[in-house]
């Protein structure tokens, strides 16, 4: 009887599960429950108490739980830790990627008694635990637990190691860095620093994980809100600091700063087997090129053969036609035989030189192929990865302690400060050029191909293109101020100018930045136009306004009729500012359009022409505005609703300062810098106004005191003062 109510339990308990989920009779069985353990998924082969584990039905796992026979008697097939689904996951899998689950899978544990260790450490089909399976899931409680239950179990600390890696290799510290669960990554990088030096299938330790994310630390989020006016703004101020860059806030957690501070600490692995590694390379880049130059011998020695071969045959039928064609031209036969034999030299020659330059560009295009398909980002060191990453808190955790690695390269030569040219990371740029470990051999370095610090500047990535979302102008401006700031930092410890291409760094930057500087030229000339056509109109507003006043002029002496009017006096000035500032804009626009547009110009000189007409446009702009607003008030003078009028009249001028954001984040941020730096000077001199007015008011107040209480105190004790040596002379005589 009581089994039968058990089933009748369980088939209601199922019916009523299976109503609540719409999606579940999809994918269930519509036979007869038995047990919890009875499999009802059609696709993922799911039994009843994983699916409710899925879903999240708590109350209902847990009655599930108690339903469960003794483990201990059943048989291996039949048991808990054997019954798995299509992902090869037992139930604990299931419990293991929620805290939530903790008290159900301690009751599960518990009634597996002397056989939970095979429900601890069965592993799905990609070879993880449940352990494993919290630790991807960044449960930090359930790892916990799964984790004190294992110790209980094991002999030392290392004897569950195996249980916290899969089959690719990966253990729990790579996981949890990569879900970026880094509360759980601290935990475990504490309590089994063993992990720290573990790598994966790809070489990579858990500080390689951390520094190929540069997500985690705050890093590549798109700013929003940047305009062209911005952008306009801000193009002068890069001149006045160089050396100083645009550094993006990090927003990288304090248990995240803890997290690189403990793997740099303890992960020394990839420092001590650099060393090696770069001798290895060494003999086989040497073995490399001997074996590519007996091949190129080899080739070389062919190709003539063949060649003096097909010389031959093509010479002796030359001879042939040259001996039938005497017979009918007699004139001149050796001239002709000499001028074909040269012809078949020269045509051969160059047919040989063709050859051999398609078989070293073949060559290098399958060594290229090669090198690309063997790279791994194991092999890289965490600084050099660091600093692709651009991740300035590990490179600058890394040279703090192993500063020995600023030598470290990658597998194309280049060092950190070329890796981070080629990147454009400016700010770990800046860090270690001004980083107390530099060394001059770091600045006048080369890679493989010859190119020094400067030359990096002009070496362009593949992606970078797709990444820059800047108009060419500005990126071109900002390609030179690093230009120029690169160049102020190692221009006394270049050795020489020249790389393997025989370039020198500017010319290589001109010939690289070639498209840029015309994508440049014609944005900057297509926005000119459109500011000198907009600057043109505002002038011719201007100008005819002046002659419409408003009121109209008096017919007979031709003097307006509303010049008494103070209103009359800011319109009046409004359209003669309006007039002004229109004609001079226009002046700089045409002074920018007749420029020829040289690459060094795109530094300062065409932003600074550009900012000023711009500025002198949208002035000219607002005092058109203003004009717009005095007329509308002296001509509804005579209404009661006076105030309104003045509202209403003077609208277009927050309007168009408000509704254009760039402008007015440019202005507002101009505006704030300017009032900051006047309040800062202002309080300064009246701080030292009011210093020395006090020291002057205490000096006269000091003489005060003396003159009127010193001489009468003396007074009363009788000291009368003495009469002068002179007086007495003139008394005795």
């Amino acid at each position: 009887m009581a089994d039968s109510k058990q089933k009748i339990s369980i088939g209601d308990q199922y019916e009523t599960f299976r109503i609540k989920h719409k999606y579940l009779p999809k994918v269930s069985s519509d036979q007869p429950l038995k047990g919890p353990l009875q499999r009802i998924g059609k696709s993922y082969n799911s039994t009843f108490l994983h699916m409710a584990i899925r879903f999240k039905h708590k109350d209902l796992v847990n009655q599930l739980l108690d339903m469960l026979p003794n483990q201990e008697s059943l048989p291996d097939p039949d048991a808990v830790w054997n019954i798995k689904n299509n992902e090869g996951n037992t139930v604990l899998h299931e419990l293991a990627a929620s805290d939530s689950w903790k008290e159900s899978a301690n009751k599960l544990v518990k009634m597996c008694k002397d056989k939970d260790q095979e429900l601890l450490i069965a592993r799905n089909e990609l070879g993880e635990t449940p352990i494993f399976c919290a630790a991807r899931h960044g449960q930090t409680e359930m790892f916990e637990f799964l984790a004190g239950e294992m110790k209980q179990k094991a002999e030392g600390p290392e004897d569950f190691k195996p249980y916290l890696r899969r089959k690719d290799g990966t253990t729990v510290l790579h996981i949890s860095i990569f879900t970026e669960c880094f509360k759980l990554a601290h935990h475990i990088a504490d309590c089994y620093k063993y992990l720290i030096v573990e790598r994966d299938k790809d070489s990579m330790t858990a500080l390689h994980y951390l520094a190929c994310n540069p997500t985690a630390f705050g890093r590549k989020k798109p700013k929003m809100g940047q305009g062209f006016m911005e952008d306009l703004m801000k193009s002068t101020s890069l001149t006045e600091k160089l050396h100083e860059c645009s550094n993006m806030p990090s927003t990288c957690p304090l248990i995240l700063e803890e997290l690189v501070k403990l793997l740099v600490k303890e992960d020394t692995t990839w420092y001590a087997s650099r060393n090696e590694e770069l001798d290895i390379e060494l003999s086989q880049t040497k073995k490399g090129i001997d074996s590519q130059e007996n091949k190129s011998k080899t080739s070389s020695h062919r190709n003539e053969q063949k060649f003096e071969e097909e010389l031959k045959i093509e010479l002796s039928q030359t001879k042939k036609g040259i001996d039938s064609q005497e017979n009918e031209s007699k004139s001149s036969p050796k001239r002709n035989e000499q001028k074909s034999e040269e012809g078949l030299k020269i045509k051969l020659s160059h047919e040989k030189n063709g050859q051999e330059s398609k078989d070293k560009k073949v060559q290098s295009s399958q060594g290229n192929d090669e090198q690309d398909s063997n790279y791994k980002k194991g092999d890289e060191s965490p600084l050099i990865l660091a600093t692709i990453s651009n991740i300035p808190e590990i490179v600058e955790e890394i040279l703090i302690h192993h500063p020995e690695s600023l030598e470290h390269t990658s597998k194309d030569g280049r060092n950190i400060l070329q890796l981070a040219i080629l990147y454009r990371h400016k700010e770990i740029f800046d860090m270690v050029v001004n980083s107390d470990v530099l060394t001059s051999s770091l600045l006048s370095a080369t890679d493989h191909d010859g190119n020094s610090l400067l030359h990096m500047v002009g070496q362009k990535r593949k992606s970078q293109a797709s990444e820059r979302m800047q108009c060419p102008a500005f990126q071109l401006q900002k390609e030179l101020l690093f230009f120029q700031n690169v160049k102020s930092a190692s221009r006394m410890h270049l050795t020489k100018p020249l790389n393997n291409q025989n370039k020198t760094a500017e010319e290589l930057f001109a010939t690289t930045n070639e498209k840029l500087h015309g994508e440049a030229k014609e944005w900057l000339m297509h926005t000119t136009e459109n500011c000198t056509i907009l600057s043109v109109f505002i002038a011719t507003v201007a100008f005819a306004a002046a002659y419409t006043v408003p009121g109209g002029s008096d017919g007979s002496t031709g003097i307006p009729i509303l010049h008494s009017k103070p209103l009359f006096l800011l319109f009046v000035l409004a359209d003669v500012f309006s007039l002004t500032l229109a004609l001079t804009s226009m002046g700089i626009f045409l002074s920018i359009l007749t420029s020829s547009f040289p690459l060094q110009h795109f530094q300062t000189y065409l932003f600074e022409k550009l900012k000023q007409g711009m500025i002198c446009m949208i002035a000219s702009v607002t005092m058109m505005a203003v004009a717009f607003g005095a007329t509308i008030i002296l001509i509804m003078t005579h209404h009661r609703q006076k105030a309104v009028w003045y509202v209403i009249a003077f609208l277009p001028v927050p309007i168009f300062f408000v509704s254009y954001s760039p402008l007015r984040s440019a202005f507002l941020r101009r505006f704030t810098e300017w009032s900051t730096n006047f309040v800062r000077k202002f309080l300064q001199g009246l701080g030292w106004t009011v210093l020395i007015f006090l020291l002057i008011l205490i000096y006269f107040l000091y003489k005060a005191c003396e003159c009127i209480i010193c001489k009468p105190v003396g007074w009363i004790r009788g000291n009368k003062p003495q009469p002068h040596a002179d007086t007495q002379s003139t008394d005795q005589v």
